[in-house]
């Protein structure tokens, strides 16, 4: 079965073997094959209907998801370990490896589906409007940079966010009380699980503005091994100077803080200094302010940058105060790779596609959407100049703009399907042909 799949995405797809049945391993390895081959939505039904080498029934793959026993977190950490194996030197940003925390709506109309409810759109997309029902996932990714300092983030674990209305997740204290979980305890909990993993490096993480606050911040520094933060600052943030030492000792206690100043004001009250920044691919030189603050009531001070491109001033904040102004700059840039990362598995890869009625298999398409991803990415970086994946006699533009595209890659892997089908003729094919014909296996690949 495996010789319509080209050889480096088999050797890519080894890293769960040892934890999956023999049964398990072929129904991961072709559901992998058919996310990134599937064209439309990436159903279960659809998966099932283009998988022509390995054919099962329906019911089967709907228990590979549901019911069949393997661990989806032990396959989403080894699957770091192979990143980590195939790029440690990309992994390490500034000495430290960086991951990027983000969420997503996906819209569901079920109410069969646990979790679903209203929440508020923020995408800033009118045609969906003011509301979205569906899940909101938390989404971790480690970030690595490749091709001169362009940033790509690999998505590695998926928690589902327990909203308000229709709360599903708890927490109980040593007291025996329980409460429901909030947005803050699912960001930490993806975050500690990944910190569990035992890297062998420190771990930062970058976030958007909305994760700029104390609830957020303060239990990462706390850990024994604190992670750092590096984050967007609101317009209205305010910080504080050290506390001028009194001439005299005064009766009291000492004061903690100083004067409170608006961070964004300091643009105006500072030394402005230029300093060239990495930034999208490209070296720019950009006007900073750095000012280390006490801020959002931490326990310790913060690294402040201040930027202005234009007339916008833009204030980011590192709770590691070695980073250099420019880095900070650079890591804050890196951000947006996760965005592109969940466009891309949403557009591509089908993660809004599950119709799944409980949380185990829906928990696990989505990790497996993350595991196409991860491979996709990987062989467009490390095999790009494989023969398969060279199409030299393409008439016109290639339909990709992208080295990097999934488009590019999904065309690839057909065709290398298709000539297996059409001109290879070994006792590896007598397998297709005790189950479907050469002609029907075209048809649903080309369909």
């Amino acid at each position: 079965m495996y010789i319509y799949i080209p050889l480096e995405v088999l050797q890519l797809l080894l890293f769960p073997k040892e934890l999956l049945s023999i049964p398990n391993y072929k129904y991961f390895v072709t559901l992998i094959w058919c996310l990134l081959i599937t064209e439309g939505r990436k159903t279960t039904r659809n998966i099932h209907r283009y998988c022509f080498f390995y054919k099962k029934n329906l019911a089967s793959w709907e228990r590979f998801l549901s019911k069949n026993q393997w661990d989806l977190m032990a396959v989403m950490e080894q699957l770091f370990l192979k990143l980590l194996k195939l790029f440690e030197d990309q992994f390490l940003v500034h000495g430290k490896l960086l991951v990027a925390f983000d969420t997503t709506l996906v819209a569901k109309d079920s109410q069969k589906i646990p979790g679903i409810q209203k929440w508020n759109n923020h995408s800033g997309n009118a045609s969906q409007g003011k509301y979205i029902t569906g899940h909101h996932w938390g989404i971790l990714g480690l970030v690595g940079s490749f091709f001169t300092n362009r940033f790509i983030c690999f998505p590695l674990i998926f928690r589902l966010i327990s909203g308000r209305s229709n709360p599903y997740q708890y927490l109980g204290d040593t007291d025996g009380i329980v409460r429901s979980t909030n947005f803050w305890d699912n960001a930490h909990a993806t975050l500690f699980q990944f910190a569990d993993w035992k890297p062998k490096y420190s771990i930062r993480v970058v976030v958007d503005a909305y994760f700029s606050n104390k609830s957020f911040i303060q239990p990462l520094l706390d850990r024994k091994n604190p992670i750092h933060v590096v984050t967007k600052l609101k317009t209205n943030a305010v910080g504080f100077l050290d506390p001028e030492k009194p001439e005299k000792k005064k009766c009291g206690r000492p004061r903690k803080k100083g004067q409170k100043i608006k961070i964004i004001n300091l643009f105006k009250a500072e030394s402005i200094e230029s300093i060239p920044v990495r930034l999208y691919g490209e070296t720019r030189n950009i006007d900073v302010v750095v000012k280390d603050l006490w801020i959002l009531d931490l326990n310790c001070k913060v690294r402040v940058v201040i930027t202005k491109i234009g007339s916008k001033a833009t204030a980011i904040i590192s709770t590691d105060i070695t980073l250099t102004p420019s880095e900070i700059i650079e890591i804050y840039g890196a951000r947006f790779s996760i965005e592109v990362a969940i466009k891309d598995m949403k557009q591509h890869l089908g993660l809004g596609d599950y119709q799944h009625h409980s949380l185990l298999p829906t928990l696990r398409f989505v990790h497996l959407v993350a595991v196409a991803y991860s491979v996709g990415k990987i062989t467009l970086l490390k095999y790009s100049s494989s023969s398969w994946l060279d199409i030299q006699d393409y008439q016109g533009d290639t339909p990709w703009t992208s080295e990097l595209s999934f488009n590019r890659l999904r065309i690839c892997l057909k065709r290398y399907s298709l000539e297996k089908l059409v001109f290879s003729k070994t006792a590896l094919d007598q397998e297709i042909e005790k189950n479907t014909s050469v002609k029907d296996a075209i048809l649903t690949i080309a369909s």
